[in-house]
């Protein structure tokens, strides 16, 4: 299968994921208000945090040794399970901490964010050696799976607290973690030395695991910035628009193992400057007509309470642009043995937030939006700097 048929069905499974966590916010805002999707979209980045922390940089570091022939596939499988086992602390301690009373919610929360790490590093190795086809659908299936959780919330008619959430993002990753373990272990065999130890995992791990790390992080803190300055309505408007700003956005992470892989054996630095430029200049048209857009429709058609709603988009939009094309760069820089350029990217993403959070702004949604998208471009200034220092040093 080419490359081009592997992208094209990989956005196609994938996108009814992404399509899956899109409706699911958006029907909690129409059906339950702004509160409710905020607090849902705010369990989500929580859970996702942490497991991109737990993580440690082990999905990609497996597939390349195991793909390297470092690893044999029944040794990689052991690293999953010790890497779910250390997550289940990692998450509870947090649930202590953060969510008091925690009660039932630290153990629930450790299960959640250990589930969570299970899943993406088995959708790591469903790469190595399978179809894009499973890959697609390990990916996919959680996010169908939230949806379904949130049509029995809502059919319910109850309010929602963390918990809930919690245990519908345990059912979703769990499940899919179980299907993807029953898969590899089948298909994955114990053949040859495994000379790679922790030490060489960590090596190329740690600058993956820094890169999600710090990103996610840097996500959270954002929410809580605008919780704390503007209020949960305000939370719920920029959690709302964040998630459509991901629309573009999404399908790029789902083909960035594909390029990864790719661009591992044939080097691509030509092809990622040619399409994080294509994408940058669509993005910003996008956040343009969106900006025309939103003296017609302020609300994004979802009610008063959303109010200004589109006007945060368009601000969002902007560093989605730049945020497309550090995506991009980002696995080109991984492939060609650098991953610490995207380390750097976002040591300066969080420089301008952390400038953005001193100075005195104006009260409102729409100042945080502009710290948040001119934290973005600050970050893809990095790879532009870092790509032209590559390309002179090439001459």
């Amino acid at each position: 299968m080419s490359l081009k048929h592997q992208l094209l069905v990989s956005f196609g499974v994938q996108g009814a994921g992404a399509a899956s966590v899109l409706v699911a916010t958006l029907w909690l805002g129409a059906s339950l208000g702004p509160e409710v999707q905020g607090g849902f979209s705010r369990s989500k980045s929580e859970v996702e945090f942490f497991a991109a922390f737990a993580m440690f940089g082990l999905p990609q570091a497996l597939f390349f040794h195991v793909k390297s022939g470092g690893l044999n596939g029944r040794a990689a499988l052991r690293w999953v399970m010790w890497s779910a086992i250390v997550a289940l602390p990692i998450g509870a301690g947090y649930a202590l901490v953060q969510h008091r009373p925690a009660g039932a919610l630290t153990l629930l929360l450790g299960l959640t964010v250990a589930a969570g790490v299970a899943q993406g590093e088995l959708r790591a190795l469903l790469l190595v050696r399978e179809r894009t086809g499973w890959f697609n659908a390990v990916t996919a299936l959680p996010q169908v799976l939230v949806l379904a959780g949130v049509g029995v919330v809502i059919a319910a008619a109850f309010v929602p607290s963390p918990s809930t959430w919690f245990i519908v993002f345990a059912l979703a990753f769990g499940v899919t973690a179980l299907l993807a373990w029953r898969r590899l272990h089948a298909t994955l065999d114990a053949v040859g030395a495994s000379p790679v130890g922790w030490r060489a995992l960590s090596h190329y791990g740690l600058a993956a695991w820094l890169t999600a790390a710090l990103s996610t992080a840097a996500i959270l803190a954002m929410q809580r910035w605008v919780e704390a300055a503007e209020g949960r309505a305000a939370l719920g408007q920029f959690t709302l628009a964040m998630t459509l700003v991901q629309v573009p956005l999404t399908p790029i992470s789902y083909a960035a193992p594909l390029l990864f892989r790719r661009w591992m054996e044939w080097p691509g630095a030509h092809a990622s400057r040619r399409w994080s430029g294509s994408l940058f200049l669509m993005l910003l048209a996008i956040a343009a007509l969106v900006a025309m857009l939103s003296t017609r429709w302020p609300d994004l058609g979802l009610g008063a309470a959303y109010a200004g709603a589109t006007q945060a988009l368009a601000l969002l939009l902007v560093g989605g642009a730049a945020e497309a094309a550090s995506r991009v760069l980002t696995v080109q820089a991984s492939a060609t043995g650098l991953p610490w350029v995207a380390v750097r990217a976002e040591a300066m993403r969080w420089s301008v937030l952390a400038v953005g959070w001193l100075a005195p702004l104006s009260p409102g949604l729409l100042p945080l939006c502009a710290v948040w998208s001119a934290a973005a471009i600050a970050a893809a200034l990095v790879f532009a700097w870092y790509g032209r220092a590559a390309a002179r040093s090439a001459r």
